[in-house]
Formats: C-alpha cells, sequence, structure tokens
C-alpha cells in the first residue's frame, strides 16, 4: 500500500479527533488509522496533543482510550515495525498525557475511574514499566470517584450518553481480561497468572473502587432514566 501523504494523513486524523465520540466503534476507527499509518505517526501525534489542548477535559478520555487502541496493537504479536512505531512516542509522554486527562477538577474526577481501568489492563499486558506504572499509580491515588453532573460541568443529555458508553466499556474490559494468545499451550496461562499476580496492595484498591464507581453510575443512569 502506498504511503499517505504527510499533510492529506494530517488532515483527515484531525476530522476523525474532531469527531471523535466515546463510542467504540468511533474509538476503533481512529486507532484503526493511527496504525495503518504508523510511519507518519510522529504527524498524527502532533495531532493528537493539538487536540488534546483544545478539548474539555471530560472528552480528553476519549483520546486517552484512543492511544490505548494503538499502544494494543503495537504490543501484539500481529504489530509490524512501522505501527511498533508508536509506542516510544506515547511512552515518554504519558504520564503527562494521564494529568491532562484526569487533572484534579471536577471534570477531571469524573474521568479517574476510567482511566483506572484503562492504567490496569497496561499493567495486566506489560506495556509499561513498572516504574510508569508507579508513577501513574501515585498520580491516580487518593482520587475520588467522580464528580456531579452539575461540578463536571456535562449537560444532562452527555451525562447520559457518557454513562451508556461507560457501560459499553466496561463490558469490553470484562472480555477483554480473559482473552489469551491464539495456539497457546494450556499451562502458559497459569504460569502467567501464577508469575504476574502480586500481593494485594493500594492498585487492587483502585480497582474495586471502580468497580464500585461502575456500580454507582449504573444507579445514576436508572435514575436519570426514571426521571425523564
Amino acid at each position: 500500500m502506498d504511503e499517505m501523504d504527510p499533510f492529506e494523513a494530517r488532515l483527515l486524523f484531525s476530522n476523525m479527533l474532531d469527531n471523535l465520540t466515546g463510542a467504540q466503534p468511533t474509538i476503533d476507527r481512529v486507532s484503526s488509522f493511527a496504525v495503518k499509518n504508523a510511519s507518519l505517526a510522529d504527524d498524527l501525534y502532533e495531532c493528537i496533543s493539538e487536540k488534546l489542548d483544545k478539548l474539555q477535559v471530560p472528552p480528553r478520555l476519549n483520546i486517552l482510550l484512543v492511544l490505548d487502541g494503538i499502544l494494543a496493537a503495537a504490543s501484539s504479536r500481529a504489530a509490524t515495525a512501522a505501527s511498533q512505531a508508536w509506542a516510544p512516542l506515547i511512552k515518554k509522554d504519558i504520564v503527562a498525557l494521564v494529568k491532562l486527562v484526569a487533572p484534579e477538577t471536577p471534570g477531571g474526577d469524573s474521568n479517574v475511574p476510567q482511566v483506572r481501568k484503562v492504567v490496569a489492563g497496561w499493567r495486566r499486558k506489560s506495556v509499561f514499566d513498572g516504574f510508569i506504572l508507579e508513577k501513574l499509580d501515585k498520580l491516580l491515588a487518593k482520587r475520588g470517584g467522580s464528580a456531579g453532573a452539575n461540578e463536571s460541568g456535562m449537560r444532562h443529555q452527555d451525562i447520559l450518553k457518557r454513562i451508556e458508553e461507560d457501560r459499553e466499556r466496561h463490558k469490553r474490559h470484562k472480555e477483554d481480561v480473559w482473552i489469551r494468545p491464539a495456539n497457546e499451550p494450556s499451562e502458559n496461562e497459569l504460569d502467567a497468572y501464577w508469575d504476574t499476580t502480586s500481593d494485594f496492595n493500594d492498585a487492587d484498591w483502585q480497582e474495586i473502587e471502580a468497580e464500585n464507581e461502575e456500580y454507582r453510575r449504573e444507579c445514576q443512569l436508572s435514575t436519570l432514566e426514571t426521571s425523564t
């Protein structure tokens, strides 16, 4: 496949980011475009950085989910050398990126539960080294669950949409936890769990809090739907 013109790629990618929502198909579409055009990763990453700076805080979560999709593709067994060009770009800025997505504001608090799930996935898949994961854990430690509707500045319709998107991501997260490589020897799965399971620690408490927050959001959705 011929390489896309850098200028054209930036225009297309910027337009995709402008139309990005929390719906998984749109996140997958943007991630797929970035991976397919990984030879232009530097240009596309600039688009992501520019978009993050312009967005209000709650929708920044969608950008993080795009990066998560890119990292998943870049770290898979089927990853090409080109797609792996994304990993170092994201790695060098990941702590700063998470700070932008989950600042200590009401809008940032609303993103914290999903950010914790993304970080937990990175830990499980060994996407980043322990030093970076430790920094992210400290960044998210002692953060609250989510802000109230009025505090986050989101409209009623947006809140309902966000809760539904979070519900769908929660289902996908549970499915993703059990995915194993094809043709893997049966004993490898046991060995992986044995090697990666640690003592109960702060990260486990954070994941429990994320699960509890998901339950509270489900209750909030039911209440909002009943009142409309």
